[in-house]
């Protein structure tokens, strides 16, 4: 099938909201591209519900259709009519819209509303022939597509009846003698699926990208407006609306038959899938379903420029217009028309499943699932916060071993590997704190080591002051011994022995006034040392002090992020 959905991965975040509202196991991949979660769309599980656009903040998935190609074929001359649905009601430009199509060259303009009175029309007489179990109705492409991929065991409950475009087309083609191509201008993605299913209808233009066309080419659309051409429709304008078909089934049968309706994310599909699983004698006679929750009306290829509010007061108002024209008898005769002018087996088709890739996932292997998330407790296999796409931790695990999903993205695991970084950080805040008290020990010391010094340069001062007394007294000494050698001598013999004296003492003064001379150089270089030891002292507590200041904003720095990852550690559980 035709690639719908388009991306532009560059913009993903890996923020898993495109996984979280698709109704489909498989649909979304997961890779991690250079450390960066991306998820990329499987086409092949794809139903294009549209979902995923509107949840996706980053502008990541677009929509194709084909606009351009109608434009450009009308352009070359093309013979083009066209199907407007009838959400064009809700858009108060819808008019003037028309006007213009038809100066572009649109041949013929047709309200689908008269192919959802045939598409009624259809469905009561399928019902009264066939007298089936149950029918789910199929208006909406999105749910065949659901269907006819994972559901094959209910596409027999399908009703085989066209939808209303379609039931538009067969009948303009076959009863009215249209000739060229159609092109359709509906409020849904995911009818060109059925197009292309079909071959009924050329193209798919949606209100949504026929609008921006206008608006970024700034066309100013006519001052009047268009009307359609043919005869104006009965209760099927209300087929947009949700329980659209159920509203024109039960102005037929009454509450004859139980009709029940679902529609939009979280209630339609989870809905077609208890559908599946339950007994044929609880099923409703008709089973009204819708992709979108507002209807048709509010579909995924419109610009959500009008409120549900306003969208539903303009349906309801139609509806009380229609009731005042139009009786329960006029409505009969239209059906009893459509039995003498139409076949029912015209508006019919036959569904065929499609067949996708999908794996049968063992036990064994969600098992490997879990545990390459360090899953081992009940706990943590029961988280389920859903911050990875997915409902549950169970359903992840299954994520995983289909290959649809990485381990990587499960924020438990995360959560567990930062508690893991957070313990070394608490470590290491412990660390810093045992290296700043040995900082302030080491410093305490140096202090110490600096007092002995200045202790010690103060004895080195006294023992230089009582050197100089020494070379003084030295000084002296020798020249007393020098002045008694001089009377020895003048004495004679009797001075001889007195002169030995002097010399002795002579030599004395001498060897102090060397020994004196020694120590001060001796003293100079320990103060020397004294002085160098001290500047290293002042140096290392300089550096002390620094890296304290260092290592306490560190620990500070470390303990505050601590304190805020686990408190919100503590408020995610």
């Amino acid at each position: 099938m035709r690639k719908l959905i388009v991306e532009d991965l560059s913009k993903c975040v890996g923020c898993n909201r495109c996984i979280r509202v698709c109704p489909n196991e498989g649909a979304n991949h997961v890779f991690s591209e250079e450390g960066v979660i991306r998820v990329s769309i499987n086409n092949d599980k794809c139903i294009a519900c549209g979902f995923c656009i509107e949840a996706c903040r980053h502008d990541v998935r677009d929509y194709d259709d084909d606009t351009m190609r109608f434009l450009a074929d009308l352009r070359k001359g093309e013979n083009i009519s066209m199907l407007v649905a009838p959400a064009l009601y809700i858009n108060p430009q819808g008019g003037r819209l028309l006007a213009w199509l038809k100066q572009l060259g649109v041949r013929q303009i047709y309200d689908v509303s008269i192919g959802a009175d045939i598409c009624t029309w259809a469905h009561i007489r399928h019902i009264e022939k066939n007298n089936p179990a149950s029918v789910i109705t199929q208006p909406c492409p999105a749910v065949v597509d659901y269907i006819l991929k994972y559901k094959h065991n209910i596409i027999k409950y399908l009703s085989p009846v066209h939808s209303p475009i379609l039931c538009t087309a067969v009948y303009m083609r076959q009863y009215r003698r249209v000739a060229g191509d159609f092109a359709a201008l509906t409020p849904c993605i995911a009818k060109a699926h059925e197009f292309e299913s079909t071959r009924h209808v050329k193209y798919n233009v949606t209100f949504k990208r026929l609008f921006e066309y206008v608006r970024e080419n700034d066309i100013e659309l006519p001052e009047f407006s268009a009307s359609f051409d043919h005869d104006e429709a009965a209760f099927g304008r209300l087929y947009p609306m949700p329980g659209g078909l159920k509203e024109n089934m039960q102005f037929w049968f009454g509450d004859v038959i139980r009709v029940d309706q679902a529609e939009g994310h979280g209630v339609v599909y989870e809905a077609i899938d208890a559908f599946a699983e339950s007994r044929e004698n609880v099923l409703p006679a008709v089973f009204d379903v819708l992709n979108c929750g507002e209807g048709c009306n509010l579909g995924t290829a419109v610009e959500h420029n009008v409120g549900r509010f306003e969208t539903h007061a303009i349906m309801d108002d139609s509806k009380k217009n229609i009731l005042k024209t139009r009786s329960r008898e006029n409505y009969a005769t239209l059906l009893e028309h459509y039995d003498k002018t139409l076949k029912l087996a015209d508006f019919t088709r036959v569904y065929h499943p499609q067949h996708v890739n999908t794996r049968t996932i063992t036990d064994t292997q969600v098992e490997k699932g879990f545990k390459s998330m360090g899953k081992t407790s009940e706990r943590q296999r029961s988280f389920d916060c859903g911050a990875c796409g997915c409902d549950s931790c169970h359903e992840m695990a299954r994520s995983i071993a289909s290959g649809n999903n990485i381990p990587v993205n499960c924020i438990q695991m995360l959560n567990e590997e930062i508690r893991g970084v957070l313990d070394i950080a608490v470590s290491n805040v412990d660390s810093a704190n045992l290296l700043l008290a040995d900082i302030e020990n080491i410093k305490r010391q140096s202090a110490q080591i600096a007092g002995f010094m200045a202790t010690l340069n103060d004895g080195f001062s006294k023992f230089k002051a009582i050197s100089a007394n020494i070379l003084s007294i030295a000084t002296s000494t020798n020249l007393v011994a020098l002045n008694a050698s001089i009377e020895a001598a003048r004495a004679g013999i009797h001075g001889k022995a007195f002169s030995v004296v002097a010399e002795e003492v002579r030599a004395l003064a001498a060897k102090s006034k060397t020994i004196v001379s020694e120590s001060d150089e001796i003293s100079a270089k320990a103060l020397d040392s004294i002085v160098a030891v001290n500047n290293l002292i002042e140096s290392i507590a300089d550096n002390y002090d620094k890296a304290h200041i260092s290592i306490d904003v560190m620990s500070q720095s470390l303990s505050s992020i601590i304190a805020t990852v686990q408190h919100e550690g503590d408020a995610s559980e």
